[in-house]
């Protein structure tokens, strides 16, 4: 090949080779200003507009301009996403379950960590509306929409707060199918079964006042006294007549008790104090019978729960009450680290309350204790609907 055909095809070569390095950059500065201009139509999705800006600022990082409006739309959307979140946590506590809600869904999915808090949160007041709505079926009666409801939720915590209500279901269920097996062999057995069933849910299902009515209705009929000879009612009980009364109705109880029928004893010393208000025996077994009564398991149970929902509504003399009942039970309180946490909360937010903010010393040695006893228990609450005073007591608590 001769020299003056070689020059022209490597002129040709380079020519070529230097067009696509020389209009590369008309592309990248084509595409952001797409971006920006499609960015600016997306009021209406804002994590899309932020992504389009940011996308056009990584283009160009040279561009100023693009990489401020990245900078301050994403300020500007985590900042909101930020108070949503607050907003909606603090309806939360305030028990305000629907603004919560519509706070939390307001929370978009561009930054992981918010809109994780936020699923979180939504989770849990749905979770929170399922057990209102189980407690609601409870008091109509409505036992299968307590036990369907129940399926339905997610939550441990509030999913443990309406095992509750399914096992006094199945207590009430027991007692109805109990009183109908021996009502045949056992009357008075069979009465109070009903009678322990409609002292759990008067308005549960089966009647058990109509049935108690019907087994109690023949033993009435045969115990009347004849229509012509009305037994003459005294006008009122001299002391005499006082005294055997009582002595019937403790000798009932000694034997209710011996038999470990609690209730009826309990009623038994009960009705003693209606007739002795001053007598000591009576006064003294019926607070033992109503500790004994208050160690039941699902009872211990329902007293936690009660206990914390006491604090989130700031009554803090009723939730220190109920949560020392119910570590007072060690053999029955399955969940302490729980119920020492919350009590050394009340403690703190109770000192909080009627100390003046320039005097308050820190928390008490009790509030101290019962935040350790809970870590013991490697109790671990839900920081997002703890306050952040309560917080940072909590993280500076060793074991």
């Amino acid at each position: 090949m001769s020299m003056k055909r070689f020059i022209p095809i490597l002129c040709l070569s380079l020519f070529a080779a230097m067009t696509p390095a020389q209009n590369s950059p008309e592309r990248p500065q084509q595409g952001a200003k797409d971006l920006v201009d499609k960015a600016k139509t997306e009021d209406n999705d804002r994590v899309r507009q932020v992504q389009d800006y940011c996308d056009a600022a990584d283009m160009e990082p040279k561009n100023k301009k693009y990489v401020d409006t990245c900078n301050s739309y994403r300020a500007g959307l985590n900042n909101d996403d930020t108070a949503n979140l607050a907003i909606a946590i603090q309806a939360y506590k305030n028990h305000d379950l629907d603004k919560a809600e519509a706070q939390a869904k307001l929370v978009t999915t561009y930054d992981q960590k918010l809109s994780g808090q936020a699923r979180f949160l939504l989770d849990r007041i749905r979770n929170e509306k399922l057990l209102n709505q189980i407690k609601a079926a409870w008091d109509k009666g409505d036992f299968n929409s307590v036990l369907s409801l129940t399926q339905s939720m997610t939550n441990p915590d509030l999913k443990a707060a309406a095992n509750v209500y399914v096992n006094d279901v199945n207590q009430y269920n027991g007692y109805i199918n109990e009183a109908k097996g021996i009502q045949g062999s056992n009357l008075q057995e069979a009465i109070r079964q009903l009678s322990l069933a409609q002292n759990l849910n008067p308005n549960g299902p089966g009647n058990p006042a109509g049935m108690i009515a019907s087994l109690q209705k023949p033993t009435q009929v045969k115990a009347a006294p004849p229509a012509t000879a009305p037994a003459p009612k005294p006008a009122m009980d001299s002391a005499a007549e006082i005294a055997k009364k009582v002595n019937k109705l403790m000798a009932d109880a000694h034997d209710a008790e011996k038999q470990g029928k609690l209730p009826d004893a309990l009623n038994d010393y009960q009705l003693v104090l209606k007739l002795q208000p001053a007598n000591d025996e009576a006064q003294s077994s019926a607070n033992k019978i109503e500790q004994q009564i208050k160690s039941d398991p699902a009872a211990a149970r329902n007293e936690l729960v009660s206990a914390i929902r006491y604090f989130y509504h700031s009554q803090l003399d009723d939730a220190r009450r109920a949560l020392l009942d119910y570590l007072e039970s060690p053999q029955t309180a399955q969940n302490p680290g729980a119920a020492d946490f919350y009590l050394g909360a009340t403690l703190i937010e109770r000192s909080i309350l009627v100390t003046p903010r320039a005097q308050w010393q820190g928390p008490s040695p009790e509030a101290l204790s019962a935040f350790k006893e809970a870590r013991k228990a490697n109790y671990n609450p839900v920081r997002a609907y703890i306050s952040p005073s309560l917080l940072k007591v909590w993280d500076s608590t060793t074991p």
